[in-house]
């Protein structure tokens, strides 16, 4: 458990911005239909931001109107677009 903490502790940076955009994107999947609480214009334009972690869980969301595969799509997203960032963004030392 210390190594897991260790590990969240040195790519906090790479964290945040995961959880901001992959929170981001999938505020704005589950904001498409008319009938969702967030619905509005400004959904479009955060898709388009957000494309590459929002691209799967889009199109289900178009075929299906239930919101938790999409929340189980975007936690793979988040969990794949964190380890990413975190090769990119190490703490120095």
């Amino acid at each position: 458990m210390e190594e897991f903490k260790e590990f969240l502790k040195s790519r906090r940076i790479a964290l945040i911005i995961s959880v901001i955009y992959v929170g981001l994107g999938t505020t704005a999947v589950c904001s498409v239909y008319g009938s969702d609480f967030l619905y509005g214009e400004w959904a479009g334009y955060v898709l388009l931001i957000t494309a590459p972690v929002t691209f799967i869980s889009f199109f289900y969301r178009f075929v299906d109107a239930n919101i938790f595969p999409v929340l189980v799509i975007q936690f793979i997203m988040f969990i794949i677009t964190f380890l990413i960032l975190s090769l990119f963004i190490k703490k120095k030392k």
